[in-house]
C-alpha cells in the first residue's frame, strides 16, 4: 500500500487483475498486523495482461471546479489587483502500463472533499469546496502535504468596487509542478469588471509564480495547454456570493 496524506491506496495484482481499495483516516487500521488485505475492503477491479506489471502514481487536479474563499471578504477597488495563494487538495491518479503505454485506472482525493453548488437553484455547477482559505502570502506550513499551491491574480478593470467572497475556479488548463517538496500549478491572471460584464479573461502562465518558477513539471494540464481563455458570466458566476446555503 501507499500513503498520500489522508489517503491510503491498497493495490493488489492477482488473477490477472489490478485490485485497488482507497482507505481514509482510521480505516487504515484495518491493515495493521495483516499479511494480506482482507477480502471485504472496497475493492475496485481492472483486468490486466500477464506481462502488465508496472504502475505509476501522479497528482492531478480534482475532477470538478472548486470553490475558494479568502480568509475574509475583500472589496477590490477599481483598477486594483490582488494576488492570492490557494491550496487545492490533489487527487492521486493511478496508471497501469499496458501494451507499451500507461492507461489511467482512476483517481482518488488525497483529502475527502465536500460537495457544493455554484449557481442558482435551477442552473449551476456541482463543485468541490476547498476547506482552507486563500491567503495573500505563501507560508509553507499553512498547507497540507498534498495541496497544490495555485496562485491567482485578480484584477478589477472596471469602475466599480468588486466584492470577492467566493471564487469559482476551473483547473483543466493548469499543470502540476514540484518545487522543494511542494506541489504548485502555473500562475493564472483573471481580469473582470470590464464594460461587458458577461465576459472576463483569464491568462495562464507557463510556470508557477515567484520563487517556484524553476519547479519541475509532474502532470500536464488535463484539458491541454492554452495561453488565454474567456469566461462567460464571470462577474455574476465567477466571483461573488451565489450559493447562500454553501
Amino acid at each position: 500500500h501507499a500513503d498520500f496524506g489522508e489517503l491510503t491506496l491498497v493495490v493488489l495484482s492477482i488473477l490477472e487483475e489490478w485490485r485497488v481499495a482507497a482507505l481514509y483516516g482510521n480505516q487504515r487500521k484495518i491493515l495493521d498486523h495483516l499479511a494480506m488485505p482482507p477480502d471485504d475492503l472496497p475493492w475496485e477491479r481492472w483486468d490486466r495482461g500477464p506481462d502488465d506489471v508496472k504502475l505509476r502514481f501522479r497528482p492531478v487536479f480534482p475532477d470538478r471546479p472548486v470553490i475558494v474563499r479568502p480568509r475574509a471578504p475583500l472589496h477590490l477597488s477599481p483598477r486594483a489587483k490582488a494576488n492570492f495563494f490557494v491550496g487545492i487538495p490533489a487527487f492521486i491518479e493511478l496508471n497501469a502500463h499496458s501494451e507499451g503505454q500507461y492507461e489511467r485506472l482512476n483517481a482518488w482525493p488525497s483529502d475527502p472533499p465536500s460537495n457544493t453548488w455554484h449557481g442558482t437553484p435551477i442552473s449551476g455547477t456541482l463543485c468541490y469546496s476547498v476547506k482552507r482559505r486563500a491567503r495573500r502570502q505563501f507560508i509553507h506550513d499553512d498547507w497540507q502535504e498534498y495541496s497544490i499551491i495555485s496562485t491567482i491574480e485578480i484584477a478589477n478593470t472596471g469602475s466599480h468596487t468588486l466584492p470577492f467572497e467566493r471564487l469559482f475556479y476551473e483547473t483543466g488548463h493548469l499543470a502540476i509542478f514540484e518545487h522543494q517538496g511542494r506541489l504548485w500549478s502555473n500562475h493564472a491572471r483573471i481580469k473582470t469588471g470590464e464594460k461587458d460584464d458577461s465576459l472576463s479573461g483569464i491568462v495562464f502562465g507557463k510556470r508557477p509564480f515567484g520563487d517556484a518558477t524553476n519547479a519541475v513539471e509532474l502532470t500536464p494540464p488535463g484539458l491541454g495547454r492554452v495561453r488565454r481563455s474567456m469566461l462567460k458570466q464571470a462577474f455574476s458566476t465567477f466571483l461573488g456570493v451565489t450559493a447562500p446555503d454553501d
